[in-house]
Order: structure tokens, then sequence, then C-alpha cells
């Protein structure tokens, strides 16, 4: 799932961005989305099935992607991904699986041909998109809150500077 924004507002605002550096810019839009993201998180790891050991619910978290080149002179500006991460010391490879569910494999073959056992099916048990449904406005206003922190900050060291 996937959430794109779009700021628009006074034209001094948008100049002051368009003035920044695009990095600067990546780093300020990446450290909001990630503080207003608290609340997904936290709604993610409290609907989550917590299971015998308990991996998917510890996996549950914030990632700040890098700063990526998307096509001809477009890059990917202040992205962050929120859910079940799969690298280094977690373990949340198998949420989709609890997210979307499995249906029934068999194994292909005839009688004594027929190698390995066959699969039951894994029922759905979605947490991820409640969440998010649930507290997308609360995101949306947290985001809108820490970009013009940020941003007021910036422009009044910018401007101490001048």
């Amino acid at each position: 799932m996937k959430l794109n924004l779009n700021i628009t507002g006074i034209k001094e605002i948008d100049d002051c961005l368009k003035q920044m550096p695009i990095k600067l810019t990546d780093k300020v839009l990446q450290n909001a989305g990630a503080k207003a993201a608290k609340p997904l998180v936290t709604r993610e790891q409290l609907s989550a099935p917590e299971g015998p050991t308990g991996n998917l619910v510890d996996s549950i978290g914030v990632v700040k992607g890098s700063f990526n080149q998307i096509g001809r002179g477009q890059r990917e500006v202040g992205v962050v991904t929120v859910g079940p991460r799969r690298r280094g010391r977690y373990k949340g490879f198998h949420a989709h699986f609890v997210e979307y569910g499995t249906k029934r494999r068999e194994t292909k073959g005839k009688g004594k041909y027929k190698a390995g056992a066959d699969r039951g099916v894994m029922p759905k048990k979605p947490f991820v998109e409640p969440a998010f449904n649930a507290t997308k406005g609360q995101i949306l206003n947290l985001y809108k809150q820490e970009v013009a922190k940020s941003l007021y900050s910036t422009m009044k060291r910018t401007l101490k500077n001048k």
C-alpha cells in the first residue's frame, strides 16, 4: 500500500522548498514521515497476531528509504515504509501470509510419484490495512505538523544566516 502526499501552500514555502538542497528536503520529509507513522506502528503491533515466537509483532516498525532515482531525472524524496521488517535481526518475512492468507497447495504427481506433502490453507488475518484505515487521518495531520515544524526551523536558520 502506497500513500503519495502533495504539499501545496503559500508561495514562499514552495519557493523555500525549491531552494533547499534535495538531500535536506529528503531528510526533512523522512523525519516527518517517521514521526507521523508512530500511531500506525502502535496500531499494527496491537492488531497483529502474536504467534508462538512473537517475531511478527517485534518486526513491525519504520524504515527510512534510501534516496532513489526512479526514472529519467526523477527522484523519490522522503520515502518511509511502515510495516513488518524482514532484514537484519527482524523476522517478519511471513507477514504477507498472515495478512492475505494462503490457498490449498498440493504436490503434483500421482500415486507413488507424488513427492512431498500437501500444504493446508491459512486463513487471512489482516492487520496492516485495517490499522492504516483507522489511523490515516491522524497520520496526515501529524505529517503536516512535523513538516511545518521542520520547515519553520529550517527557514529560521536560513534567514538568520542571511
